[in-house]
C-alpha cells in the first residue's frame, strides 16, 4: 500500500509533466485550428481574420464550395504549359479562393502578402490561395502536372471573374 507521501509526489509529477510539457504545445496550436470573425470599421459586413498553420500556409474556410477549375477538368498545365499570369505576381477577387493542387512533379508557390513565404507543393502536399492576396508559381521539375481550383463562401455574390493571362 503506497503512502500517503508517495501519492502525492505522483500526483505532483503528473502535474508537473502537464503544466511543462502538454500545455504549452496545446496553447501553441490553438491559435492555427480558429478561424477568428470580427466586425471592419469601414462596414458592418463581417470578415474572416485568416488564420495560417506555422509554415505561413493559409487555411481553406469550412464552408467553402467550388466553383470552377484551371484548366478545365480533364486537362492540367505542366511546367512548359505554366500561363504567364501565374509565374508573376498575381491575385484572386474578394471572396475567391484558390487551391493549387500538383498531380505530379513539384510547385514552388510564393505568397507575397501579408507576410512573404514560399512553399514546395507536390502531390502530398497543396497551396491555398487567400482571396486578394499577391502569389506567384515557378516550376521545380520537369514532369510537373496541376490543376488551380477556384472556390467561394456561398452567397457572396456572383462569380464573374476574367482571369488575366489564363486561357480556359
Amino acid at each position: 500500500m503506497r503512502s500517503e507521501t508517495s501519492t502525492y509526489l505522483t500526483i505532483a509529477a503528473m502535474a508537473a509533466v502537464i503544466s511543462l510539457v502538454i500545455l504549452p504545445r496545446v496553447h501553441s496550436f490553438i491559435p492555427y485550428l480558429k478561424t477568428n470573425v470580427r466586425q471592419t470599421r469601414k462596414s458592418s459586413s463581417v470578415h474572416r481574420c485568416m488564420t495560417r498553420i506555422p509554415n505561413g500556409m493559409p487555411i481553406l474556410p469550412k464552408d467553402v464550395v467550388k466553383y470552377s477549375q484551371v484548366p478545365k477538368i480533364g486537362n492540367v498545365f505542366t511546367a512548359t504549359t505554366i500561363p504567364s499570369g501565374l509565374l508573376k505576381q498575381h491575385n484572386t477577387k474578394k471572396g475567391t479562393w484558390g487551391i493549387i493542387r500538383v498531380l505530379q512533379g513539384q510547385l514552388e508557390y510564393s505568397i507575397i502578402e501579408p507576410e512573404a513565404s514560399t512553399h514546395i507543393l507536390d502531390k502530398d502536399n497543396h497551396g491555398v490561395i487567400e482571396p486578394t492576396r499577391l502569389h506567384q508559381v515557378k516550376a521545380l521539375t520537369n514532369d510537373l502536372e496541376f490543376v488551380v481550383e477556384f472556390w467561394r463562401v456561398p452567397g457572396t455574390g456572383v462569380v464573374d471573374e476574367k482571369r488575366e493571362g489564363l486561357d480556359e
